[in-house]
């Protein structure tokens, strides 16, 4: 703005964000016309449709609540996965003890419903040997050892450096089709997924000493 103001200048600025609603603050901090200086480019512009779908639990015991959370979420990742599966799936909860519960979650509802292999990637004949393999020979985390050999990811601030790159070159790769995470993934890395579900919109505050609702901006 500066430069413009002693210059005489026109100066164009091109802003880049899928996380930015309040981009008309931006436009007026930069002291840009909204009438005639700022162009937005919504969804609408995307070559894929972008799809957003909120789910409510009445329940109100919170065992009750996780149970029908796990439920709901296994169903979703199946019906994806069922549509087409070639999709990937990233799963994000709040905490890093959650990540190893809701991945053992959906692990649980596949063998129940007799559908193990549906998070195995079937057009990579050599998955089921490469996670295996990367299973009793490379990880370091227990939990992820655990999970590996049934096609699930986990990925939190807490696992070794090694099992996190371990973990994100996986899922590039095709051989991980569901990562679950926490929220360090988003700000850190760049995996694109078919599908992402953020599992509940409560954290816990502890300078409140209570739960919060995520603000819009974390969700997108």
């Amino acid at each position: 703005v500066r430069l413009q103001e002693t210059s005489q200048q026109v100066v164009r600025i091109v802003g880049i964000s899928a996380t930015l609603p309040n981009y008309k603050d931006v436009a007026t901090f930069c002291r840009v016309s909204l009438d005639r200086g700022l162009f937005f480019f919504d969804n609408s512009f995307r070559p894929v449709p972008l799809q957003q779908q909120y789910i409510g639990i009445s329940e109100t015991k919170p065992l009750k609540r996780f149970q029908k959370s796990n439920e709901i979420c296994y169903d979703k990742v199946s019906s994806s996965l069922r549509r087409n599966a070639k999709d990937q799936i990233l799963v994000f909860v709040h905490s890093r003890k959650e990540t190893a519960a809701s991945a053992r979650a959906l692990r649980d509802f596949a063998m129940e419903r007799e559908e193990a292999d549906l998070f195995i990637n079937q057009d990579k004949p050599e998955t089921k040997e490469a996670l295996l393999s990367e299973s009793e020979n490379a990880v370091r985390n227990l939990d992820l050892k655990e999970l590996l050999p049934a096609g699930l990811g986990i990925h939190h601030a807490g696992m070794p450096r090694s099992d996190r790159t371990l973990v994100e070159d996986m899922f590039k790769a095709g051989y991980i089709k569901v990562l679950v995470c926490t929220a360090t993934l988003a700000w850190g890395v760049n995996l694109p997924a078919h599908t992402v579900i953020i599992k509940g919109t409560q954290v816990y505050n502890p300078e409140k000493g209570r739960w919060t609702e995520l603000s819009q901006l974390d969700i997108l």
